[in-house]
């Protein structure tokens, strides 16, 4: 096998373990006696995980090798599923998700560097390897997902088959892994704090509110689906959130960043408030579809066009700026939904969305004025 079709299936296998249980957590948090505040906290322990790494070891794989990196990421979802496999709790969530985080973090840069590495004597490598990168995790971080959800539609089950079944592919994916060629390091500093150059912020914020409804669908809209009997559906929201945006990607490259950030300002309160009437109405056509809408930013116009932006703001420091970029994702990914999940325990689920979509419109009419000029 070519080492950049090994790269790419190191890179899903990660993924795919972040959202693998996905249909489950908020069951595993309801046999714990947990509440929406308490669950949204135990799946921010992803951000615990990939942060620290994210910041203090964005160039270990310059310093040791990309080889040996990406490795100790899939051992870490590796290791990340088995404790769900073996003790399919809360508890054991907790720690999965930390190990999760960690192989995100140390593995997203690592293996779209790799890639670029082993593709360097082909045209446009760097681009290729970027699209390579994009595609495997956009799979991968809702099909984990939907073939648990598919699975549990015909058998609810605390451990799915699905859990196996990576497990035994991630053990291949180990193999194969071992069979790279093993690039000499380029060298420099482990850490590689983030920058943030002038004029990013409104760039930054836009990434920043995608992520949180995002983290938001993943960590709440589970609970309210239950009360309608419809908790194996839940991995459908992640699928189309992921997979909307992504494979959309290549046409939304030859649109200008700055447009493709505007129409991805409008796109998520307009998807975010879909969901709030679908959750309302008990209607899950309609929240499915604001997901579609939200993940047509989420990963698609905000986000292609926003990173395009910072790479271009950044100058000679575009590694560092872009990390700062995913800095600001990563935060709107974990933290607004701790808040919401608090906020829905005291005035319920639907009014907590409402609550939070006036947050956005505020925002986005701020920032669209600010990056204006």
């Amino acid at each position: 096998m070519p080492p950049f079709r090994i790269i790419s299936f190191g890179l899903l296998l990660i993924t795919l373990a972040v959202n693998i249980a996905m249909p489950l957590f908020r069951v595993y948090a309801a046999e714990a006696g947990l509440n929406n505040g308490q669950t949204a906290l135990v799946l921010a322990a992803y951000i615990t995980g990939m942060l620290p790494c994210y910041i203090f070891l964005g160039g270990i794989s310059d310093k040791v090798g990309r080889k040996p990196i990406l490795i100790i990421s899939v051992l870490c979802s590796f290791f990340a599923t088995l404790l769900l496999t073996l003790f399919p709790t809360v508890t054991a969530l907790v720690f999965a998700r930390m190990l999760q985080g960690v192989a995100l973090a140390l593995s997203m840069g690592t293996g779209t560097a790799y890639l670029a590495e082993v593709l360097q004597h082909e045209k446009m490598a760097a681009t290729k390897a970027a699209n390579l990168a994009s595609l495997s995790t956009a799979i991968g971080f809702s099909g984990g997902a939907l073939a648990t959800t598919l699975y549990l539609l015909f058998d609810f089950n605390l451990v799915p088959p699905t859990y196996y079944l990576l497990l035994g592919v991630t053990v291949v994916g180990l193999i194969l892994l071992f069979t790279l060629p093993n690039p000499k390091p380029i060298g420099g500093n482990i850490i590689r704090l983030p920058y943030f150059p002038k004029g990013s912020f409104p760039v930054n914020m836009a990434i920043a509110i995608c992520w949180a409804v995002t983290g938001i669908v993943i960590a709440i809209i589970p609970t309210q689906l239950a009360k309608f009997n419809l908790t194996p559906y839940a991995g459908f929201c992640l699928v189309l959130i992921n997979w909307t945006g992504a494979f959309l990607q290549p046409f939304i490259r030859q649109n200008d960043p700055k447009r493709s950030v505007r129409i991805g300002y409008i796109l998520v309160p307009v998807g975010f408030g879909l969901v709030i009437l679908g959750c309302f109405l008990a209607l899950l056509p309609v929240i499915l579809v604001g997901t579609a809408i939200i993940g047509l930013a989420a990963y698609g116009y905000s986000y292609v066009g926003g990173l395009a932006l910072i790479a271009n703001y950044g100058g000679q420091q575009r590694a560092r700026a872009v990390s700062g970029y995913l800095f600001f994702g990563y935060i709107g990914f974990g933290i607004p939904a701790v808040f919401l999940g608090y906020l829905s325990d005291q005035v319920g689920i639907v009014n907590a969305l409402l609550v939070f979509e006036v947050v956005i419109v505020v925002l986005t009419v701020y920032l669209m004025r600010v990056f204006r000029r």
